[in-house]
């Protein structure tokens, strides 16, 4: 009994820890993600219809996640390839948001990112908004230490383990 007490103490204390860096995307070869930066990038809004949904490993970021979702867009003057995020946590913004809807978004990118490609912070259709992060650019999905991945909320482990 006391080593099963033992080891949810352990995975409690390791869920609290890292749970919330688990879906964090870092970018592409950083180590730490937008959101622990002091100097963060500029954020650009642009508008565009949608051209094509990927989904599959992200080759742009270094976060734990297994498959990214991206979203291509023809801009007036480009196609943008705009991340999104871990597709498990972003599947209202890519039913919202099928081939052939025109969106509104906000997003940044990195010197280390292609031209093309950028992060979503924010995407808006004809009747919603999906704030897909924060002001500091931390991604709705992770919540931080205790946010609650990992906190008995019905979601597991938040895919740490």
């Amino acid at each position: 009994m006391r080593y099963v007490q033992s080891c949810a103490a352990l995975a409690l204390i390791a869920a609290t820890t890292f749970g919330g860096a688990a879906f964090a995307q870092k970018g592409t070869g950083e180590a730490t993600g937008m959101a622990q930066r002091a100097e963060k990038p500029a954020i650009i809004s642009m508008s565009g219809t949608v051209k094509d949904t990927k989904i599959g490993p992200c080759k742009l970021t270094t976060g734990r996640s297994a498959e990214g979702a991206h979203l291509i867009v023809q801009s007036q003057d480009k196609v943008v390839n705009l991340h999104l995020g871990p597709s498990e946590a972003v599947g209202d913004v890519l039913k919202a948001a099928p081939v052939g809807q025109q969106i509104t978004f906000e997003a940044f990118r990195t010197d280390r990112m292609p031209p093309d490609a950028y992060v979503a912070k924010s995407v808006k259709t004809a009747d919603q908004t999906f704030t897909l992060r924060g002001d500091n650019l931390s991604p709705s999905w992770a919540r931080g230490r205790g946010g609650g991945r990992g906190q008995g909320m019905g979601r597991g482990f938040g895919g740490c383990f």
